[in-house]
């Protein structure tokens, strides 16, 4: 698509627009976490043994998020999702396998995403 623009001294500036459509997609198929520790290392319910430190009580309700960045060499969770967020339900306790169940759609998380870019004009073959 070409776009064009008139400026203030009346020049007509055009230059091509790209664009691009598609999705991305997480599929989880199994988790294991053996003590039942949420991220702060705290239990999901209960205190820990005192003989193994796992957790005693209650198996953790596990769930997804993603949040879909541009590319950082240093990860950084906080500020926008530039491409889009999404979550699973809760899809499992502690440790658990989707492989081969019919809960595994539940377990698919899809962020469509659309972009449009300018980029100059070519003004011959190379």
């Amino acid at each position: 698509m070409i776009s064009c623009v008139k400026k203030k001294n009346r020049i007509l500036t055009c230059f091509l627009v790209s664009d691009a459509s598609g999705h991305f997609e997480l599929q989880i198929l199994s988790m294991q976490n053996v003590n039942g520790k949420l991220l702060s290392g705290r239990c999901c319910g209960g205190v820990r043994s005192a003989s193994d430190q796992r957790c005693t009580r209650d198996e953790c309700d596990t769930y997804f998020k993603v949040c879909l960045k541009e590319y950082q060499s240093r990860v950084v969770t906080a500020g926008p999702c530039s491409f889009g967020t999404g979550s699973t339900p809760v899809i499992g306790g502690n440790t658990f396998s989707l492989k081969n169940t019919m809960r595994k759609e539940k377990s698919r998380i899809v962020l469509p995403f659309s972009f449009a870019w300018p980029r100059p004009p070519r003004l011959g073959h190379h």
